[in-house]
């Protein structure tokens, strides 16, 4: 090993975790002075029992510190952010490679069910010396289309990205400043969507969308650097979430069915029982409303304002709200990666600390609930035993 190289991917690794030297070393049960000359490359050797230490310090695989990150030198990253500084940045990112990074793992595991990208034969992407709005109309028009869902609410968003399009959804516990993640790892075809695990559950479900747009234009990181502010192809994704939740040919027929003319005045009660017919945000249906010209700017300001809590109290859906704010509030590991892992874990081939990470718990807890589901690891093989002992052996040469 590359003890210089080593040292430098622990000093980054606590720098993203937030620990000082000091900090770490009692985690880890070294020195102060031990881990100074490790991250300085000045030690002759390190032993495998103090990388490992360091690891479980830092709450991250052994080999991220032997080998480094190969996926995170390869991905392309979307992201719908606010204004992010460098630590929530790389803190969001992390959670969010963890992710693929165990799936790419699972794959040198020979796990089962590698991701299948569907075929987009159906896509016919607006040109663009359309103007936004209506790129994003015809795009969302298109995904409506090929799912049959006429005008009607969409349920769970992350159900229909994964049914059109065949990537990984997941929800994570994301700093506030990042709402969302579209990163696609070229060397194995993979991609997953991940969005915040946050407590309003129409800003998860327009995450999940303007995500959806990402990926159906093939933008990537081209059209969004990190931090970079509301560019023109973030305003677009902002544009066809609009139009895919609360398309306006549904927003018209609810509006004629609730109310004696289409155009009569439309209220706060009106515009809030269509936000939560359509499951977006109150400013989401107005800024629709007053792209229809249902309503006009200055309507539009006096009826800016309400939060969702506010109106759900108001209006009577105030339990259903709260029972739905729990719910985004809970960590969502992506289904097939999952199923992986728990085969993966069953079979002995990785500890329950994956697991643990993949669904937002403790080790301890994760333990338990896969005990009561009657998943217990299988025990090890002597040729297994005999494999990580030579393993271990070789790891002890190179150092």
């Amino acid at each position: 090993m590359d003890l210089t190289l080593v040292g430098e991917r622990i000093r980054r690794e606590r720098e993203r975790a937030g620990l000082n030297q000091r900090d770490l070393a009692a985690r880890a049960q070294l020195s102060q002075s031990t881990l100074t000359r490790i991250e300085n490359g000045a030690r002759a050797n390190v032993t495998l029992a103090e990388l490992d230490h360091l690891a479980v310090a830092l709450d991250i695989p052994v080999r991220l510190l032997t080998s480094g990150d190969p996926v995170r030198q390869r991905v392309q990253i979307a992201a719908r952010t606010n204004d992010v500084v460098e630590a929530e940045r790389e803190a969001a990112l992390r959670r969010t490679l963890d992710v693929l990074e165990l799936d790419a793992r699972l794959d040198k595991l020979g796990s089962r069910a590698a991701q299948h990208r569907k075929s987009a034969e159906w896509l016919s992407l607006p040109g663009e010396h359309l103007p936004r709005e209506q790129q994003a109309r015809e795009l969302a028009h298109q995904v409506r289309a090929v799912l049959q869902l006429g005008c009607a609410p969409i349920a769970d968003v992350d159900e229909l990205i994964e049914q059109l399009t065949g990537v990984d959804t997941a929800v994570l516990d994301l700093p506030k400043t990042a709402d969302g993640f579209t990163v696609t790892d070229p060397a194995r075809k993979t991609t997953l969507i991940a969005v915040r695990a946050c407590d309003v559950p129409e800003r998860q479900r327009f995450s999940f969308a303007h995500e959806l747009g990402h990926l159906l234009w093939n933008d990537g990181a081209k059209v969004h650097e990190l931090g970079d502010g509301r560019t023109a192809g973030e305003k677009r994704c902002d544009t066809f979430a609009r139009h895919l939740l609360a398309p306006e040919g549904g927003v018209k027929a609810w509006l004629s069915a609730e109310c004696s003319s289409v155009d009569s005045q439309v209220s706060e009660r009106t515009a809030a029982l269509l936000a939560r017919h359509f499951r977006v945000s109150f400013p989401v249906i107005l800024i629709q409303l007053e792209s229809m010209q249902l309503i006009t700017a200055d309507q539009k300001k006096e009826l800016w304002g309400p939060t969702g809590v506010q109106l759900a109290q108001k209006y009577g859906w105030g339990p259903a709200y709260e029972q739905e704010q729990e719910s985004a509030q809970a960590v969502r590991a992506p289904r097939r990666i999952l199923e992986r892992a728990v085969e993966a874990y069953r079979q002995n081939l990785i500890g329950v600390r994956a697991l643990a990470m993949l669904e937002g718990r403790k080790p301890e807890e994760a333990e338990v609930k896969l005990r009561e589901a009657g998943v217990i690891p299988n025990p090890p093989s002597a040729k297994r035993a005999n494999l990580s002992r030579l393993v271990a052996r070789g790891l002890a040469r190179d150092e």
